[in-house]
């Protein structure tokens, strides 16, 4: 379904034709969604905000904040030194099968498909914004600019990119690092035409603090069985597209009203599990409705479109601009269990950790088709899991439907190992 070169009416009719899918693809799970027995109105104000394609989010993202955007591709990006900077951090991320599929002509086969879905979705609308952050994570981001040339995409926004030091435990990755978020620091405020306050940038981390604080509350409703593992995902994808303390405030209310919900994985135990891998993005929700269909119970994950969007908690001792930017810079740097890093050997121990909080069996492992450091992971992580008692099973996709019933075959048999 590739426009690129296309005559401009053709083009024109792939595009739009492309753009009714995308918007479908929404529309149909919210409503799916809103179908659900354990929908409560205090899920509204998230459902709205995910309630448009990609572009016109993004526009109604900078209405909600009242600030103009600053796109990102990775949470590694403080968040709060963005929000400091007077600008709303939109991280462009899509579960559009039909993006996706608008962009697949352009590029390899192999590409990651979340970003081939991302630039499908820029391709009908590049949604301005004052520019981009871009941490050189995985090899697929660091072309994302030339993947945007590519797909033919009209994005003229400014382009920062952060250096990441691949190596956490040592002093001189830290140092690296830390310089890198002072350069950032810098960059944000010729965008901004402003400086960066010190007491701007300690109201933005109490801020996410108190988001993050939120978050955790709404995990321990999922791992009591107050909150369904699906609406936990869905209110976190929400997150990026709400003014922060909006946002918070939303969760606030919903957690007021949740009691506990009685299930077969929860009687029993037998079904509770942790999802990790590849991010799962709305509204390619089709992992967590597989999951729930084969009566597995997703009570923990380290998804960064998920459970992981805080990093790390940020601790302030020194309360200086320099302090606090350090502060800021350890808790993303040190707190982040990417696979990207060499040295994460911190990435089995938090599973285990995780483990004995929130009493899972066994482990679901997300793997995106293109997306290399994960699918490397998954090899590495099972021997030990499995030494440690958990079960264990890689699940391989795409963006598409056609392997839906093979994977919830696969889950159920999963589910049936003792």
């Amino acid at each position: 379904m590739s426009c690129a070169g296309a005559p401009p009416d053709r083009r024109q009719r792939i595009e739009q034709k492309a753009a009714q899918k995308v918007a479908a693809e929404s529309e149909q799970l919210l409503a799916a969604l809103r179908q659900r027995e354990d929908c409560r109105p205090e899920f509204e104000a998230f459902l709205r905000c995910l309630s448009t394609t990609s572009a016109a989010s993004a526009a109604d993202a900078a209405r909600r904040s009242g600030r103009p955007l600053l796109k990102l591709l990775c949470v590694q990006a403080p968040l709060e030194l963005i929000h400091a900077a007077g600008f709303h951090p939109f991280r462009v991320f899509s579960g559009s099968l039909a993006a996706s599929a608008l962009a697949a002509g352009n590029l390899p086969a192999l590409t990651c498909p979340l970003l081939r879905a991302v630039l499908g979705e820029l391709r009908l609308n590049a949604a301005p914004a004052a520019g981009w952050v871009l941490p050189a994570t995985c090899d697929w981001v660091t072309r994302f600019p030339e993947m945007l040339r590519l797909c033919e995409v009209d994005d003229s926004s400014a382009i920062w990119w952060l250096e990441l030091p691949r190596l956490k435990n040592r002093a001189d990755g830290r140092e690296r690092w830390l310089t890198e978020i002072w350069r950032l620091k810098e960059f944000l405020e010729r965008l901004a035409g402003r400086g960066i306050g010190r007491n701007a940038l300690l109201d933005s981390i109490a801020a996410y603090a108190r988001a993050a604080a939120a978050r955790q509350k709404l995990r321990q409703a999922r791992i009591e069985g107050r909150l369904a593992p699906l609406w936990f995902m869905l209110v976190m994808s929400a997150f990026f597209l709400d003014e922060v303390s909006a946002w918070t405030a939303s969760v606030e209310r919903l957690l007021a009203v949740l009691t506990p919900q009685r299930t077969q994985a929860r009687e029993n135990g037998s079904g509770r599990v942790f999802l990790a891998g590849s991010p799962i993005v709305f509204p390619n929700f089709k992992l967590p409705l597989l999951l729930e269909e084969a009566g597995l119970s997703v009570v923990a994950d380290d998804l960064c479109s998920s459970e992981r969007i805080f990093p790390g908690t940020t601790v302030v001792e020194d309360e200086s601009l320099f302090g606090l930017v350090s502060a800021l810079a350890g808790s993303y740097h040190q707190g982040c269990l990417c696979p990207v890093f060499a040295d994460n050997e911190r990435r089995v121990n938090n599973i285990f950790n995780q483990r004995d909080e929130a009493g899972f069996q066994g482990v679901v492992f997300n793997v995106l088709k293109g997306c290399h450091p994960y699918d490397l992971e998954s090899y590495s992580l099972e021997a030990p899991l499995k030494a440690q008692g958990l079960k264990f099973i890689r699940l391989e996709t795409d963006y598409t439907q056609e392997d839906r019933q093979n994977l919830l075959t696969r889950l159920e048999a999963y589910r049936g190992i003792r």
